[in-house]
């Protein structure tokens, strides 16, 4: 089988394991398909020096590159191999010369680097995914200032596990600081040394060696939830009276529970994604992406109340893309992960409490309520996670829809019930 056009590529279906289908015109290009939808071109080639050895190359994504660049390119790398050279190795000297100017340098030198080749090729990709958000650079700013502030200064050899461990812990033990930054900055710490060893810049990836040596950021392995009747309901009745927030952000807070998705994808809810007539918001998770875990586009049924107040809402944010959308003038198109996470500060709810902690408060509230108790397939499929059924095959966006919506209304009506029971 072989592939002639990107008709014949956009026919091809995904399937429980990846695979390969030729491209033809080409000797040794092919394109491989992923059970996510991931489609990636490769080009296999006789190495020049050792025979029988054949090197593969990825040439990119399909959503990044045209099938004539893709073929113009595999020609050129061909033609690099009739000439006598390896065109893998060019490209690791190639890489490796890039950063030659770094053999030296300090921690804060090569994190700038890491800064510079995150956003670079996210910008240099033509897929339609966005760049960076600027609420997301602020944050690695943030982590990697932490880190450069005690240790910028050194040079990447000089620099130990316990130097590093030593900044985040005192990271976690800033009363004024969210408990998750410290854990934050060991991984974008250890993401720094995994560039910088990759290219030859520094000789061990030492902040590996710091992995699972942090404190929790709560008493579990999972983001702070409430899961208890009681302790919910006067949740949600602090929720729908507090005031110390925009009136937009306190709408993003109260909406949260109803939906229980994450927050990135409420806070980048758009407008266009809502459809009135079906009562149903259907969209692409951000986290959904590449995983084998996640579905990659989700329906959300709206509840009677989430559409009487996405119709409030309207009437300030009607106007733009994002129902959420960045009232500030600034370069985020909507609201940031830093507005919700501190306004669950601010309620006193630390560590028992967050904005991602909705998704397990519904699930557990859902299956284990006696007015409730829906299934663990609907409740898993209403966040997003990919199952399968007893055949093996995967559950599509919409199965169980049915029952889908009638459980956000009986969910919608619930959380109601508990805030009024709040009350008295």
């Amino acid at each position: 089988m072989a592939v002639d056009n990107i008709n014949d590529i956009n026919k091809l279906e995904c399937r429980d394991k990846d695979y390969s289908v030729s491209v033809s015109g080409i000797a040794g290009l092919s394109l491989r398909v992923y059970p996510n939808g991931k489609k990636e071109y490769y080009l296999r080639y006789s190495h020049p020096h050792v025979d029988g050895k054949r090197p593969r190359m990825m040439l990119g994504k399909v959503e990044d590159i045209s099938l004539y660049e893709v073929k113009y390119k595999a020609e050129t790398i061909l033609n690099t191999v009739a000439n006598g050279s390896d065109p893998k190795a060019i490209q690791q000297k190639e890489q490796v010369n890039k950063y030659a100017h770094l053999k030296n340098a300090t921690f804060a030198d090569i994190a700038q680097a890491w800064r510079d080749h995150k956003t670079s090729s996210r910008q240099q990709s033509k897929s339609k995914k966005p760049a960076f958000s600027e609420s997301t650079l602020k944050f690695w700013d943030l982590c990697l200032g932490y880190m450069c502030r005690d240790i910028g200064d050194l040079r990447m050899n000089d620099i130990t596990s316990e130097m590093i461990l030593s900044v985040c812990e005192a990271i976690q033990h800033n009363d004024n600081q969210a408990t998750f930054v410290g854990a934050s900055t060991r991984l974008y710490t250890e993401k720094v040394f995994s560039f910088a060893v990759a290219r030859g810049l520094c000789d061990k990836n030492v902040a590996i060696d710091t992995r699972g040596e942090l404190a929790p950021a709560n008493s579990g392995n999972h983001l702070p939830a409430i899961t208890k009747p009681d302790q919910f309901a006067t949740l949600l009745y602090e929720m729908s009276n507090f005031k110390g927030a925009s009136k937009l952000t306190l709408e993003a807070m109260n909406l949260l529970p109803y939906v229980f998705v994450r927050s990135i994808d409420l806070r980048s809810m758009r407008w266009q994604d809502i459809d009135w007539d079906n009562d149903t918001w259907a969209f692409f998770p951000t986290k959904g992406e590449g995983r084998d875990d996640m579905v990659s586009h989700l329906v959300v049924p709206l509840a009677t109340q989430v559409i009487a107040r996405l119709r409030n809402i309207q009437s300030i944010t009607g106007h733009k893309e994002y129902v959420f959308a960045s009232m500030r003038g600034s370069s985020n198109a909507y609201i940031s992960k830093a507005t919700l996470v501190q306004i669950f500060h601010r309620l006193g709810y630390k560590d028992v409490q967050c904005a991602h902690g909705f998704r397990a408060s519904a699930k557990t509230l859902l299956m284990e309520q006696p007015e409730l108790r829906y299934s663990d397939i609907v409740t898993e499929l209403q966040l997003g996670h990919r199952i399968k059924d007893t055949h093996g095959g995967a559950y599509n966006r919409l199965d169980e829809i049915d029952t889908r919506v009638k459980m956000m209304q009986d969910w919608a009506d619930y959380i109601d019930k508990l805030r009024d029971y709040a009350k008295t």
